[in-house]
């Protein structure tokens, strides 16, 4: 479950009725494990506008529904599920222009596309996600609509294909993967070796607790041990790969990923362990340097002595560091990432539309 939301009063037919609801999240589109009706189909939200319902159904919806906030404010999931969300939302948003439920115009979607592409300025996949759908749809909300539709399929598959690309990148190197921090295309990934897995908590949020419960539930062999652990773990010579993720790739080829990274990459190379890194090409920037993010303080240090908090959530790995970046598109080599970087720069143009731009149109 990821959310509830706020009851809903109804009125249908006479009789009064609250709807309490829920947003679930399920992984792949198998049957429901009640009895399903005689006759059903999976459809996006946006479906419901467009057909007879229940009542207050997209009402109900959009109290569980990501929002920009939902965006800006999560804190225990990676870049690749978050942009998905950030694509709901402007999918939402459209769909209830487009299907006449809503006011404005593609001002209003323009103006949420905008606001999600700020909401984490560290994760570039948002970012490129949402100007793919702004730049290539037609300027109305129907077609924004359904291009956000297709960059959602796009998206999924290729998390799937650069998941396969790193099995691949890893099947000759025989013993343990070390990993840390939470993404799920390296989850994905090594559902896919069934190799056992040396997992680092990843402080302070600890989202690496998260990730060795969910690989242990998938029936891979989950050791969890704390950050400053692993280099030592390489050195004892019982892990022979790093597999990390990735915030965003760098027109350098440099990696962005969670503190912790650096260190772990350092060890491995003084003791011959390759370090893998798993993403799609959407996490590609032509930006030359990361962009600073921090935690709450309290979450380093909440005590009343007058102690300053460093609390980095990300670091940069050197190119040097990496034996190879796999993506949907295969391993790439650093004149690919500086190309697709340009690529990614140029798709951005629809961010210089003005205000009255949108009045026009």
């Amino acid at each position: 479950m990821l959310r509830s939301g706020e009851p809903l009063a109804i009125s249908d037919d006479g009789t009064d009725q609250t709807v309490f609801p829920f947003l679930f999240e399920a992984i792949g589109h198998d049957d429901p494990l009640h009895d399903p009706p005689d006759e059903g189909e999976w459809v996006v939200p946006t479906a419901l506008l467009d057909r007879d319902t229940a009542p207050g159904l997209w009402q109900s919806y959009r109290r569980v529904a990501p929002d920009v906030e939902t965006v800006r404010a999560d804190d225990s999931h990676g870049a690749t599920w978050l942009s998905l969300r950030a694509l709901e939302v402007v999918r939402d948003t459209a769909g209830e222009i487009a299907f006449g439920t809503a006011a404005d115009g593609l001002e209003r979607v323009r103006t949420t596309a905008r606001e999600l592409r700020t909401a984490r300025p560290s994760m570039v996949v948002i970012q490129n996600r949402i100007d793919r759908t702004m730049s290539s749809a037609p300027a109305t909300p129907h077609a924004v609509h359904d291009r956000a539709v297709d960059t959602i399929d796009a998206a999924l598959d290729a998390d799937l294909r650069a998941a396969e690309a790193a099995a691949n990148a890893i099947t000759d190197i025989s013993g343990a993967v070390v990993t840390l921090s939470r993404s799920g295309t390296v989850a994905e990934t090594l559902r896919r070796t069934g190799r056992s897995v040396l997992v680092g908590e990843s402080r302070p949020a600890r989202e690496g607790v998260t990730t060795a419960e969910e690989l242990a539930a998938a029936g891979l062999d989950v050791t969890l041990t704390t950050d400053a652990a692993l280099p030592g773990r390489l050195r004892e010579g019982d892990v022979s790969c790093v597999l990390f993720g990735a915030d965003r790739i760098l027109s350098s080829s440099d990696v962005v990923n969670k503190v912790g990274s650096y260190p772990l990459a350092v060890a491995a190379l003084a003791n011959d362990v390759p370090v893998v890194v798993v993403a799609t090409t959407d996490k590609i920037t032509d930006a030359d340097e990361p962009v600073s993010e921090s935690g709450a303080s309290a979450d380093v240090y909440d005590g009343e002595c007058a102690v300053t908090v460093s609390n980095p959530i990300f670091e940069r790995i050197p190119a040097d560091l990496i034996h190879g970046i796999a993506t949907e598109d295969g391993l790439l080599d650093a004149p690919t990432i500086a190309r697709l970087a340009g690529k990614h720069r140029s798709i951005s143009a629809w961010t210089a539309i003005s205000d009255d731009d949108n009045a026009r149109e």
